[in-house]
């Protein structure tokens, strides 16, 4: 069935300065985030007509193509990253567009911060070299606690090492956990280029078929639990939790059940279990944990179209029942109007922790 094509104007309504002879141009998803201008450049009032499907879920920037050649991407005030702007299409529309800087070399070091650093960096021997870890805990509270083991390190705390400007806020959630009584330590681990590889549990073509998940899994089972055992002292499975997002979420729930008896609650956000045609569902087949609780959850935004949104949570809530018969429990949740970003994840992070020390919610 042909869907209605509708007629989309933007309208870019605020924008800084550039060098003269600049030209302007929308890119996003649709366009596989591409730096050619072609067909998509404004008019010089800064317009730009486009059609799209009805249905159809936008993430779209503004990038400037200089008369050198040279490309500058739309970012904050302060030269940092800045998240895309977002639109459902479900009729004809004008959208405005307020560009509120350009990426610099700067990064955005200026920002002001909206959320927590982590309290304490450092960074231990993994096979594929030295891994950070980033550390919090609420103050007062330096003997053993619960663990939260994050993945995505990167995204987790502050927002100036994000890749798209926006993080989970995970040390704001964290306190207000700890404020209700149930204070929690969470070590975060950033990854790099090498995400694919690390996260992935099966050969594809982003990992170059070359899976390092079984590695990064031991790593985590042999080389960072003894090491905060240690540093902070012993924290039991049951109150071990661990932690991730779309690639993250994969590994989660592969490392969890992948290690029996490990981790006490696996937080599987947004899972992205469609690497090597869906191989994690076969991998699946057998495993289990009866000790282990599993959040699930996905927004309903989170595909191209409304349409393929609607099918990825029936999806994942098929692998939520799917998994029930094989682990102590399990919970599934869907985010109301929720993207696969950061600022969904960050609205779901204190559900997920109030259930996982709680048990409700």
């Amino acid at each position: 069935m042909l869907r209605r094509m509708a007629r989309l104007r933007w309208r870019i309504s605020h924008l800084p300065p550039l060098p003269t002879g600049s030209a302007l141009f929308l890119t996003g998803d649709h366009r596989a985030w591409s730096s050619d201008p072609t067909g998509w450049t404004f008019d010089p009032a800064g317009e730009l007509l486009s059609e799209h499907p009805e249905g159809t879920l936008l993430s779209v920037e503004v990038r400037a193509r200089h008369p050198d050649g040279t490309v500058t991407e739309e970012g904050d005030a302060w030269g940092g990253r800045a998240a895309p702007h977002k639109h459902v299409v479900t009729g004809d529309a004008g959208i405005d567009l307020h560009v509120a800087g350009w990426q610099d070399a700067s990064g955005g070091a200026a920002r002001p911060p909206r959320s927590a650093p982590p309290r304490e960096e450092t960074a231990l021997e993994a096979p594929w070299g030295e891994q950070p870890v980033r550390l919090w805990w609420p103050a007062g509270h330096d003997g053993p606690l619960p663990l939260l083991i994050l993945h995505d390190g990167q995204n987790a705390f502050d927002e100036a090492p994000t890749f798209a400007g926006e993080g989970w806020d995970a040390a704001g959630a964290a306190q207000a956990l700890a404020d209700a009584g149930h204070p929690v330590r969470i070590a975060a681990l950033p990854v790099n280029d090498d995400r694919s590889r690390r996260y992935v549990p099966f050969p594809f073509e982003l990992n170059d078929h070359n899976s390092g998940a079984d590695e990064y899994a031991d790593w985590l089972r042999g080389t960072l639990l003894p090491h905060l055992h240690v540093r902070f002292g012993p924290v039991a499975a049951q109150d071990t939790a661990l932690a991730g997002s779309s690639f993250g979420g994969l590994i989660t729930a592969y490392a969890g059940l992948r290690d029996p008896g490990t981790y006490g609650t696996l937080g599987v956000f947004s899972p992205a279990v469609w690497p090597a045609d869906h191989a994690f569902l076969h991998w699946l087949a057998g495993r289990s944990d009866p000790q282990a609780r599993v959040w699930i959850d996905m927004g309903d935004h989170e595909q191209g179209t409304l349409a393929a949104s609607r099918d990825l949570v029936t999806r994942t809530r098929d692998l939520s029942e799917r998994l029930s018969p094989h682990v102590r429990e399990t919970r599934f949740s869907i985010g109301a109007g929720h993207w696969h970003d950061e600022p969904a994840w960050r609205e779901r992070l204190p559900a997920f922790l109030h259930w996982w020390r709680t048990g409700q919610g």
